[in-house]
């Protein structure tokens, strides 16, 4: 027996042989025109083995298995006989199905039909006539699967991904939080960006700490929003979430697709990262303004370096380590690309963690800051009048609604991560359950009842939704105030060419002129004219600067105005070296004083919210009695001739002095002060 003859024994074994009836086995045409029933067990009839085989038809769902275990059915059912001698299929045939099809051993271990160690039916390195048959029925994916190449296979089911449009959710549901989004982020857009234009029309006024933290929360909340509204432009949210095989975009960044979902993530984690640091960065800006009483500029300029550097440094390190490890998932139903959809351990450490922190730290200093507000008022009643204590008790109501409102939503929407983080694990196993189901692999007991047990609460997801988007609409209300109205009538009016500031009140306050104009003395001695700007700084539109009062400010009337020279003088600042020009012109007819005042400032030394006097300031025009104190000459013990003939020393040389100054006064009796007012 030669070795060929050996190897044709070892893989026929004895058979009773019957004509085909039927010549076509799960659509490829057989080439024999015999078979036999002896390989199956319990198989009377060739009609019988057609039923079977079209059973094992509804692994077509699973296109990879089923374009291996086709032949290998085929050679089992129908397989080849001559001489009444069957033609056995290899074990290499047997072996081929059990990675592809091992979604049949779910519940039950493999088939006693299957096992391919049985090697009296699967004898090894054998070329079976079935095994080179070209079948072209494919296999195709069963809804909600869909067929795809690129490797993001359902479990167990190779060849086939989870469709785009969550299953978990039906249309109905899909469409309601699509319009919930649209409007919710619209309307978060919108404040978010009233704010940051509020800020931008007056950023000169604006942009002192801590209003400018809530510049920069909102402006990192109108980007967020714009990345979750950027869904509905057209084609938007396929191509955001979506693969071009209608698979959903896990693992992203990856080759091939393009870098929409990356864009989208960081639009939305980026800055929402961003804006909970910012957030942080303005309680301490609260805790420290409010110890400091308002006085906070000097203070937070110094920090305003490192407030940057925090606020967009630790987020981007986030950002980029979430990249690096390819943890960027879609989310058909919220049309945005997160992190942590798929491994929801990725989101606790991503986005939880920093969460919670935030949450915790920024209670903290609220909860100082607020506590600071009381003791003041408190403490501070029977010394601050009723109009700082007015402010101070506004402050805290107003600082308190915000901290109950942004703990909230903040708890609200780590409460709903939670509670996704939680049961991500059910709902993936039952939506797997249901999966198998339709392929016909049925949990015991459960045949024919296909549906998911258990899915995501759509309330919650809305809950999610409305939390994250209201605490933009928060952040924006800190603008909501009239300082804000008069900041918007400015622009209109300017935009319209009309008078800006004619109707309204110059905010004048007696230490700042008198510290201007004691910094310009040198020009008043020089020059006999004396001009001062100051510059006015509107309320900024936080409304967060207040200060306690201050004696040393009051009203500005034109009759203190107009001796406010006279008071430079009377206080030692002109400096005593005079030349007989300026002499000259301090005493002219003509000598004038022109105070021109711009702007008004808000601020005060001693912390004062009453020291804003306002005082409406028009042309006046008032007798001015300049005097002009010049070095006086000491008065010696003797030598009254020397002094009574230069009329320099002794009580009549003093007389003379006097008679003198007051000649001068009564020359320059009509000299006028002219007080121009022109606010910008």
């Amino acid at each position: 027996m030669g070795l060929g003859d050996g190897k044709a024994s070892y893989c026929q074994r004895p058979a009773t042989c019957q004509p085909l009836n039927y010549t076509y086995c799960l659509g490829a045409r057989l080439p024999y025109r015999k078979t036999t029933l002896d390989l199956v067990e319990g198989l009377t009839s060739q009609e019988q083995a057609q039923e079977q085989l079209e059973e094992w038809r509804r692994l077509i769902h699973i296109p990879k298995c089923w374009a291996v275990i086709q032949p290998f059915l085929c050679s089992l059912y129908m397989p080849k006989c001559d001489d009444d001698k069957v033609f056995l299929p290899s074990q290499e045939m047997c072996r081929m199905i059990m990675g592809p099809c091992r979604i049949l051993t779910t519940y039950e271990p493999w088939p006693q039909l299957f096992k391919c160690d049985n090697q009296t039916r699967y004898p090894p390195m054998c070329k079976n006539d079935v095994r080179e048959l070209k079948f072209n029925t494919t296999g195709r994916c069963l809804e909600p699967l869909v067929p795809t190449d690129v490797g993001y296979y359902f479990e167990g089911v190779e060849g086939c991904g989870v469709q785009c449009d969550n299953p978990m959710f039906s249309p109905h549901e899909r469409q309601q939080i699509h319009k919930l989004v649209a409007w919710a982020a619209t309307m978060c857009a919108l404040f978010n960006m009233f704010t940051v234009m509020t800020f931008i029309i007056d950023w000169r006024n604006s942009s002192k700490y801590p209003a400018l933290v809530v510049f920069y929360i909102n402006l990192c909340f109108l980007v967020v929003s714009l990345g979750w509204l950027a869904q509905f432009l057209p084609g938007g949210r396929d191509d955001v979430v979506c693969r071009k095989d209608g698979t959903l975009r896990v693992g992203e960044p990856s080759a091939g697709e393009n870098l929409s979902c990356v864009v989208v993530f960081v639009l939305v984690y980026y800055f929402l990262m961003a804006g909970i640091v910012w957030f942080v960065i303005l309680t301490y800006a609260w805790h420290i303004s409010f110890q400091a009483l308002g006085k906070i500029h000097e203070c937070m300029e110094k920090k305003g370096a490192y407030f940057h550097l925090v606020a967009w440094s630790l987020p981007l390190m986030l950002t980029i380590t979430t990249m690096a490890l390819g943890e960027i998932d879609g989310d058909s139903v919220a049309g945005i690309c997160f992190v942590g959809y798929v491994n929801p351990e990725y989101r606790s450490g991503f986005l939880l963690l920093p969460l919670l922190a935030a949450l915790c730290v920024g209670t903290y200093f609220m909860m100082k800051g607020l506590l600071t507000l009381v003791k003041l008022k408190i403490h501070s009643e029977e010394i601050i009048s009723e109009r700082a204590s007015a402010k101070i008790r506004e402050t805290i109501v107003r600082v308190g609604m915000f901290s109950l409102l942004v703990l909230v939503f903040g708890a609200t929407t780590f409460i709903c991560h939670m509670y996704e983080f939680r049961n991500t694990d059910s709902w993936h196993t039952s939506f797997r359950i249901y999966v198998l189901c339709r392929l016909g692999v049925y949990e015991p007991g459960h045949e024919g009842d296909c549906k998911m047990q258990t899915t995501p609460s759509l309330a919650m997801f809305q809950l999610h939704i409305l939390a994250l988007f209201s605490t933009g609409v928060v952040m924006s209300s800190w603008v909501w105030t009239q300082s804000t109205l008069l900041t918007w009538s400015r622009l209109l009016r300017r935009l319209t060419n009309k008078e800006v500031e004619s109707r309204e009140p110059a905010k004048l306050k007696k230490h700042k002129v008198i510290a201007q104009a004691f910094a310009k003395r040198k020009m008043l001695n020089n020059d006999g004219r004396l001009s001062i700007s100051i510059h006015n700084t509107y309320k900024d539109p936080v409304g967060l600067e207040f200060e306690l009062n201050s004696v040393g400010s009051g009203s500005l009337s034109s009759t203190w105005a107009a001796a406010l020279p006279k008071l430079v003088t009377r206080r030692g600042a002109l400096v005593t070296a005079t030349n007989s020009n300026s002499s000259h012109r301090r005493n002219s007819m003509d000598s004038e004083i022109s105070f021109s005042v711009c702007r008004v400032s808000v601020e005060s030394r001693r912390h004062s919210v009453d020291s804003a006097v306002s005082v409406k300031v028009s042309e006046v025009t008032q007798t001015l009695v300049k005097k002009v104190s010049g070095p006086r000459p000491r008065v010696g013990r003797s030598g009254g001739g020397g002094g009574g003939g230069g009329g320099g020393g002794g009580r009549k040389g003093r007389t003379r002095r006097h008679h003198h100054r007051n000649s001068a006064t009564a020359t320059s009796h009509d000299s006028n002060l002219a007080m121009q007012v022109s606010l910008y």
